[in-house]
């Protein structure tokens, strides 16, 4: 399936604007249907990181291409975008991004925006220009969703806002805090628990940087309650939510200086790495704290081993 969906990402990726926008509408009834099904397992299916993932797209990429575009062109071209970023075609995955934003304004379609900005303001952006341009996206794909029921979507919108924020330092910490506890509240409301546990990494080490106590909290001791999360969270197997905690403990031990735990934290990112195909690199954040601890921990020790590591690091942000 994959190789088949490669085939039609290139053909999709030369496709001009014009001859995208002026292409044939769906007028088929059971393949408008067959879409709107298929798209309703679409998401459900990428966040379980299935196989058959691949495969709804690939189909509705087929029938988009053989009975004409829809509303539902618009998501299967967003979600072909994401899978190309993992891929790390870059260039063809802001390519095909753009043709799904293009569909969205032509359809002009409230329903799907959450879904679309979710998978090209979210997910790939980030990779091609400066994520500070997505804030605002996301933030209004957010309302959107709230507006037209689509919770789910809404609140994966409001965790990738939240977490562009603290990427690229558009807000103070002490603004971001408030909003991560605005949004973590509506998150336990509307029983999102999902996007409120992962969100929780992010909101700690922001509370914890504001504390400015010149250590690290989580290994000293006193944060208890972020200790017991990821404990629990690699108790249960819950590989996601422990490498969430891993990459953001990095960032903070980095900042305090506790190199040491830095690199601890990115080797049990590795370790549990491992057990999952999607990884969030955080359009090179993660390859960027796990360089700088590298980088500190040879110089500290003087060991070679640190630079080997550094140099991978570093070549993964150059791809």
């Amino acid at each position: 399936v994959l190789r088949d969906l490669m085939a039609l990402k290139s053909s999709l990726e030369n496709l001009s604007d014009a001859d995208l926008l002026n292409s044939k509408e769906m007028v088929d009834s059971d393949m408008v249907a067959a879409m709107s099904f298929l798209q309703s397992l679409l998401f459900c299916n990428f966040l379980l990181n299935r196989e058959e993932f691949t495969t709804i797209v690939f189909i509705m990429l087929h029938l988009t291409l053989k009975y004409g575009i829809c509303e539902e062109s618009c998501c299967c071209l967003s979600t072909l975008s994401v899978v190309l970023c993992h891929m790390k075609d870059y260039d063809a995955s802001e390519r095909i991004g753009q043709l799904a934003i293009l569909l969205l304004e032509k359809f002009q379609s409230r329903k799907y925006i959450s879904y679309v900005h979710c998978c090209v303001f979210g997910v790939i952006r980030g990779f091609n220009r400066h994520i500070k341009m997505s804030i605002e996206p996301l933030l209004s794909a957010y309302q959107i969703g709230m507006q037209t029921g689509d919770i789910q979507l809404a609140m994966s919108n409001a965790y990738w806002y939240l977490a562009d924020n603290f990427i690229s330092g558009q807000l103070h910490l002490a603004a971001l805090k408030r909003n991560l506890k605005v949004f973590g509240e509506q998150m336990v409301e509307y029983k999102q628990m999902v996007f409120h546990h992962l969100l929780r990494p992010i909101e700690q080490v922001v509370s914890n940087l504001l504390l400015s106590t010149g250590e690290p909290l989580l290994l000293i001791g006193r944060d208890k309650e972020q200790e017991s999360i990821l404990n629990k969270a690699i108790e249960q197997n819950n590989s996601y939510l422990a490498i969430q905690m891993c990459i953001f403990g990095c960032v903070e031990a980095y900042i305090y200086g506790d190199y040491e735990l830095a690199v601890n934290f990115v080797q049990k990112r590795h370790e549990l790495g491992r057990k999952i195909t999607y990884k969030r690199g955080y359009y090179g954040m993660t390859d960027f704290f796990d360089g700088l601890s590298f980088l500190a921990m040879a110089h500290q020790s003087n060991d070679h081993k640190w630079i080997l590591s550094a140099n991978k690091s570093i070549s993964n942000i150059d791809h």
